[in-house]
């Protein structure tokens, strides 16, 4: 090992050694930490020609989960548990305050670290400033496939979530369901009725709102440069754009990225059936203020189908009042429209 004039904190601490099915935790064994600015690297010993055996890299989506009692119960150490890209080190000493020392250490060194973005948000930088040269766009779109639709898998989300980041409600952790969702999205190239899966998109991204940006981006990713633009498959992307923004709001940068694809799109398929999308997904984005439930499979097939929905309302003093309206109406809307009648 070589001397580290950066270290932060060294000492020695346990490391968890998975067992098989019968004895699925073995004693932790002991290696010699060392904490810099860059990285948690563990080696063999604390001599100068010790060997690295592993390190991990922090970033800003690092994460460090405080020692809890019931595992001190459970095996007689007290936790750290360190959650980076690739690896999770779990840590294990049998003292509390310096379990709380390292804990108290890393925490400081993943704050520190500047905002990572992904390959997608620098790309969306990129588009916005270009927005305006054409040529220089369709060379950024040329040049990143990332940004175009894809008929194989993704295998990390489009924007940034921290790495031990869980999504609950029975969920599993946010990135494993973006990934999941992508491909929830591509089948929708394949169903005859596509109407469930889509709101089955839609209530796991009103039950894990974190993840609302990150399908749009999918979306948006998915319905550029398609192998046929405005066939069939192409359109069940749109379509549930449609409905993510009747039922979502995206935040600033997303929606600016948005709003750029849509006039892109619009220039390049004019008066297209991707236009006539195009077109509802801006109204919706302008009215629409968010809700407390996703759509109904009735009105999911409406907002596809571009209808509005047939609505009774029952005002005091008055005859049942029957109007049209749309997924943007509120309960006092259609109240001023019977008095008009």
């Amino acid at each position: 090992m070589q001397h580290e004039p950066d270290a932060i904190l060294k000492g020695w601490l346990q490391r968890e050694v998975r067992g098989g099915i019968k004895k699925p935790w073995l004693r932790p064994r002991k290696y010699w930490f060392v904490l810099t600015e860059d990285s948690l690297d563990y080696y063999s010993g604390c001599e100068v020609t010790a060997q690295r055996l592993g390190s991990l890299v922090l970033t800003s989506l690092c994460s460090v989960l405080w020692p809890d009692k019931q595992t001190y119960k459970e095996t007689g150490y007290w936790a750290v548990t360190v959650f980076g890209r690739k690896h999770c080190y779990r840590l294990y000493t049998e003292h509390l305050n310096e379990a709380v020392h390292w804990v108290c250490a890393l925490q400081k060194v993943i704050i520190s670290k500047a905002p990572l973005q992904t390959p997608t948000q620098l790309l969306m930088h990129d588009i916005e400033e270009n927005h305006n040269s054409p040529e220089i766009l369709d060379q950024i779109y040329r040049n990143n496939p990332i940004l175009r639709y894809t008929a194989g898998p993704i295998y990390a989300p489009l924007l940034p979530f921290p790495y031990a980041a869980q999504g609950g409600q029975g969920y599993a952790g946010l990135r494993d369901e973006a990934v999941k969702l992508f491909h929830s999205l591509q089948q929708l190239e394949e169903l005859q009725d596509p109407i469930l899966l889509m709101q089955g998109v839609l209530q796991t991204c009103h039950d894990l709102p974190a993840l609302v940006d990150e399908i749009f981006c999918q979306l948006v990713k998915q319905t550029t440069e398609p192998p046929i633009p405005g066939a069939p498959t192409d359109l069940r992307y749109w379509q549930l754009l449609v409905c993510m923004s009747y039922t979502f709001i995206p935040s600033v940068p997303i929606l600016c990225y948005l709003n750029l694809h849509l006039q892109r799109m619009e220039k390049l398929f004019p008066r297209s059936a991707v236009t006539h999308y195009g077109h509802l997904i801006t109204q919706a984005l302008h009215k629409s203020i968010g809700r407390e439930c996703v759509p109904s499979l009735d009105e999911i097939a409406t907002l596809i189908g571009s209808q509005e929905i047939p609505h009774s309302t029952h005002c005091p003093g008055t005859t049942t009042c029957y109007v049209a309206i749309t997924s943007n109406v509120t309960a006092q809307k259609p109240y001023p429209r019977c008095l008009k009648n």
